[in-house]
């Protein structure tokens, strides 16, 4: 953003953070007497929207929200994003479940209206997926492992994750496969150390980065919501093969089975693992075309650009 616009951060980790500061204040504090055209949260935090949607005033720029789980609360965040925002950046534009507490304690998931924030929101909307950073998420030539597999694996989430973690080593094991299979770190995405996470042993930031690109695949799924994670980009702009279920929006990503990603379920992703690490040159045809899909369609000079469009648009 800041190669292509002027533009100032703000906000929790930042340095000139001040917290539970007005946000007029912050921007005059910030801006002086030249506010900037737009205030754009990237940070999904209710209580933030929530709080500069009821303490905004007439001098308070418009201000963009970023929306990622859809699933959480909708009622809340499509009341804040109409009483408080003038544009919405979506990660997911559907959501088939909403989840729900039984007695504050038991976690559920019930069918949902996938349309709901596209029925509701009544602001400007962007699909705003996530991306991939060519910085950070790079190919590597040497691969170490045949396939990896990162994350969290929750049945009732994850039911495709549930059945590769049950399995994906002894299959490995059988074949004389390279494999590596880790959970996911503590703790919230946003609220993470990383530094201190990989003294303890865990592959994040640049580690998981440099651990994606040295796989020949990535088997994952993307849960009952079919959200487009950030894994598909990240993994693709290392050129190491995406092996996953389909997201939503596949068609609108550029993300086509057989050609820039391969698709699976729970019943023959085993089959098509094998086909795969066997298959060399079509494992690395798929994984090149995914890597060049991102890098036309996915970076974050991409969406710094189609923000940027957006905020015009906004001002018109």
């Amino acid at each position: 953003m800041s190669k292509q616009a002027e533009c100032e951060w703000n906000g929790s980790g930042w340095e000139n953070h001040v917290p539970n500061e007005h946000i007029n204040d912050t921007v005059k504090r910030i801006y002086g007497n030249d506010p900037p055209d737009f205030i754009v949260s990237n940070r999904p935090d209710y209580q933030e929207y929530k709080l500069l949607t009821e303490t905004r005033t007439e001098d308070t720029p418009p201000a963009v929200m970023t929306l990622v789980d859809n699933h959480v609360d909708p009622a809340k965040w499509v009341d804040v994003a109409n009483r408080g925002f003038k544009g919405t950046l979506m990660r997911y534009m559907h959501s088939p479940y909403v989840k729900k507490s039984l007695f504050n304690k038991m976690v559920y998931y019930s069918k949902f209206d996938p349309d709901y924030y596209i029925k509701n929101i009544v602001n400007m909307k962007l699909h705003f997926p996530w991306f991939t950073d060519h910085r950070i998420y790079k190919p590597i030539e040497e691969k170490e492992y045949d396939v990896i597999f990162l994350g969290t694996s929750r049945k009732k989430v994850y039911p495709l994750r549930h059945d590769i973690v049950n399995d994906l080593q002894r299959i490995c094991k059988k074949k004389g496969w390279r494999f590596l299979i880790r959970d996911r770190p503590p703790g919230e995405t946003v609220s993470r150390r990383i530094p201190d996470l990989i003294k303890q042993g865990f592959i994040v930031g640049g580690k998981y980065a440099e651990t994606v690109a040295k796989s020949k695949i990535f088997v994952f799924g993307n849960s009952i919501f079919d959200y487009p994670l950030s894994k598909y980009f990240e993994v693709m702009g290392c050129a190491t093969l995406v092996m996953a279920d389909k997201p939503q929006s596949a068609e609108e990503l550029h993300f086509e089975a057989g050609e820039n990603y391969v698709e699976i379920n729970r019943e023959d992703w085993k089959n098509k693992l094998e086909y795969y690490l066997e298959d060399d040159a079509e494992r690395e045809r798929i994984a090149r075309n995914g890597y060049e899909t991102v890098m036309r369609y996915h970076t974050s000079e991409v969406r710094a650009k189609q923000l940027l469009d957006f905020l015009d648009k906004l001002e018109d």
